[in-house]
């Protein structure tokens, strides 16, 4: 589960899980396809997906999967300012201003993405980094922010 992290960058969730299956289906319903698989619950029983879903008490996957990309903004933030990882990710927080991605590249960047995961928690991507630095306070977030 950890190559989630830098899968996530180059694919959405959607379009990575949605490649497993014959037909391209969004995250939740290959999720709750999988889980109504598990529990072995037949189509023609006519069961909600949350009733599915508060019958193993898992999260979805999208939000697992958020969960471990913030996660490891912790660990990058936190990690040594010498060390290249996190000169990598700090230098991209900040380009040139006359920077732009090459065509044929995706559009969507992993900042651009974990800057999508907390704006329900009103901060940007550069205020994530400087909370992340600090354990206690960055597990309440990540815990906050995928409702765990």
């Amino acid at each position: 589960m950890f190559a989630v992290q830098y899968i996530t960058a180059s694919l959405p969730a959607d379009q990575l899980l949605s490649s497993f299956s014959v037909r391209r289906i969004s995250t939740s319903a290959f999720d709750t396809w999988c889980l109504r698989k598990i529990l072995r619950i037949p189509y023609t029983r006519h069961t909600t997906n949350e009733t599915a879903r508060s019958i193993t008490g898992c999260l979805p996957v999208s939000e697992k999967v958020k969960s471990f990309r913030l996660t490891f903004l912790g660990h990058l933030a936190r990690s040594a300012p010498e060390e290249d990882h996190h000169r990598v990710i700090a230098a991209a927080m900040r380009p040139p201003p006359d920077w732009r991605r090459p065509p044929g590249r995706p559009r969507s960047t992993w900042l651009k993405v974990i800057d999508e995961d907390v704006q329900p928690q009103n901060f940007g991507v550069h205020t994530a980094w400087r909370k992340a630095k600090e354990r206690d306070a960055w597990h309440q977030i990540v815990s906050t922010a995928t409702l765990c």
